[in-house]
Formats: structure tokens, sequence, C-alpha cells
């Protein structure tokens, strides 16, 4: 009985702290920037960082606005702050 006994404190289920859609969204923005980030002089961004950014575009909006930036011919990055700029 002892061999069939299996240790469970080894294993941990991990809650996913995203509760919605819009919190989805911001994480394939968070993924994408940072992945461009990676190796260069720029800090990862912070969760926090994208949604702010974001702020003020509609959920329903920022589908096509990634579609948009995974487009660009200048990359990712450049076309999010580009596009997010105060003019």
């Amino acid at each position: 009985m002892n061999n069939l006994q299996i240790d469970l404190s080894k294993y941990k289920v991990e809650k996913s702290t995203i509760t919605n859609e819009r919190q989805e969204l911001i994480k394939q923005f968070l993924d994408s920037l940072n992945t461009e980030r990676k190796g260069t002089k720029w800090k990862p961004l912070s969760a926090r960082a994208v949604a702010i950014k974001v702020g003020h575009i509609k959920t329903g909006d920022l589908y096509p606005f990634f579609r948009q930036c995974e487009q660009a011919k200048c990359g990712f990055g450049a076309c999010f702050f580009y596009s997010l700029r105060v003019k």
C-alpha cells in the first residue's frame, strides 16, 4: 500500500489571475512587447503599464488594434507606442 501512495505536496495547481477578456488581451500585448524587448537595453514592461496605456481603448477595439500591431512592418512595439502617443 505504501508503494502506491503519492506525495501530493510536490504538485501545485497554479491558479490563473486572469479573470476577464480585457486582462487576456492585455496579457497578449504584454507578451508580444516583452519578447521584442529581450536582449535590448529596454526593461520588460509590467501588465499595469500596458493596462494604463490602453486604458482609454474599449475592449472590442483592442482586437483590431492588436491585429494592426502584429501586421505592422515596423514592428509590434513601434506600432504600439507610435499609435498611442499623445498628438
